[in-house]
């Protein structure tokens, strides 16, 4: 049963009271993150995140650490592109107190000097971690050359000169426009009450400024066809191949969902089978959707020898040219089916993504969808509207190589996107 209440200050509550459940996922959810920094500001949004668990008015770090560990709870934060959430899941009948503890971080916290100066070491250490892991860093590139000179291209972590600079007062002004109660959304899920979480939830942040919503720009052009190369001595070659994909809220979203999952998002996917398992040219080999509000972008990425990336980029074309030019098997179709299927109903075990999905289906789709109509969506989809949106994604022009790893420059100009 989802329930929804929004406060005066604009502070979106939304519920789901699961009755066979002890615990309860909580989540604050901002809407702010990576896309909406000037590229001055690159990396506000994490760093943030870091320092609301760094003290309180009220509470030390050690106290906010001791309080949820007391409880048995678990509490953290992540930040994308276009979130940031601070959650935390405990046992129903204490979600009054992280109401209470999150409440607090939001409004009380101190963001000391030291914290903020021990945090920013910290944060580039991490921006170190991953420009020295080839596999993820190679998302960011890809990223960067699919959205080029748009904050969706850049890392959400920020960069060296960015982290760098941001100082105490620019972290309370970014923090004072965005953490406001017309982008904030509550939502919790199991054990609960709603109209108890409604008023812990209004004593606590009834005083929260309201704020505006500010608009984002979406990106204007489809990216033109482009090969980047990153050289760097690795042992192997790691490859992010990708094209225009869908926004979260696109009519054609559960075509874009099956597409991906046959062609490689599960090990029982095309380029799983053809890469992994026929031809033994990859450990990892995966396709991935990447939604955001307004555009999105269909990835393939696979860490292969050197000697053999070409080869490998040619089996990946050669399966959008397939998918483009025949439809999908009758079987194939519903495999793909009854795998995301399948995957909705397990995730609806979990009082954590339950508590997400209620999030996300406000932010990107202004309701909660029920499980019955996103299973009745994925039973709709056709082979032929697959070949369509294949037909739409994979165009010559459209697409996108990013390369890490040892590879001399002659590479460059005998890589061919061309997809026949």
């Amino acid at each position: 049963m989802y329930q929804k209440t929004v406060l005066d200050n604009g502070i979106r509550i939304l519920t789901e009271k699961v009755p066979a459940a002890y615990s309860a996922a909580l989540g604050f959810w901002v809407e702010n993150g990576a896309r909406h920094e000037s590229r001055a500001l690159s990396g506000a949004s994490h760093f943030l995140e870091h320092l609301l668990f760094k003290g309180t008015r009220r509470r030390s770090a050690l106290d906010i650490a001791k309080e949820i560990d007391s409880v048995g709870g678990a509490l953290n934060a992540f930040t994308s592109h276009e979130l940031s959430c601070y959650y935390a899941k405990v046992a129903g009948n204490k979600l009054p107190l992280v109401i209470d503890l999150l409440s607090d971080i939001f409004c009380h916290s101190l963001f000391d000097l030291d914290d903020i100066e021990k945090e920013r070491r910290v944060i580039l250490q991490e921006i170190h971690m991953v420009e020295d892991s080839p596999d993820e860093r190679i998302h960011e590139l890809f990223a960067q050359n699919f959205w080029p000179d748009h904050p969706l291209g850049r890392p959400i972590l920020g960069t060296h000169q960015s982290v760098s600079s941001l100082d105490r007062s620019v972290l309370l002004d970014f923090f004072a426009n965005w953490y406001t109660g017309c982008n904030l959304i509550i939502t919790a899920a199991g054990d609960l009450d709603h109209q108890q979480v409604v008023d812990c939830v209004a004593s606590a942040l009834g005083s929260l400024p309201k704020g505006c919503r500010a608009e984002t720009v979406a990106p204007t052009n489809r990216p033109l066809c482009q090969v980047n190369i990153l050289n760097k001595k690795l042992e192997q070659v790691h490859i992010c191949l990708g094209t225009a994909g869908l926004s979260q809220g696109h009519e054609k979203r559960y075509v874009g969902q099956i597409l991906n999952a046959i062609l490689g998002g599960s090990i029982s996917s095309r380029l799983f089978q053809k890469l992994r398992e026929e031809r033994g040219m990859a450990y990892s080999v995966y396709s991935y959707l990447n939604a955001h509000a307004d555009c999105g972008s269909l990835v393939v990425h696979a860490g292969v020898s050197p000697d053999e990336a070409g080869h490998a980029i040619g089996v990946i074309l050669r399966e959008f040219n397939l998918l483009n030019k025949h439809m999908v098997s009758v079987d194939e179709l519903q495999a793909a089916k009854d795998q995301l299927k399948g995957q909705f109903m397990l995730s609806m075990e979990s009082t954590d993504n339950r508590m997400t999905r209620l999030a996300k289906n406000e932010v990107y789709l202004g309701r909660v969808l029920a499980p019955e109509e996103i299973l009745a969506n994925i039973d709709k989809v056709s082979a032929s509207a697959i070949q369509q949106l294949a037909q739409n994604l994979f165009q010559d022009q459209g697409l996108v190589l990013q390369m890490v790893g040892d590879l001399s420059n002659d590479v460059f100009p005998l890589i061919d996107l061309t997809l026949g």
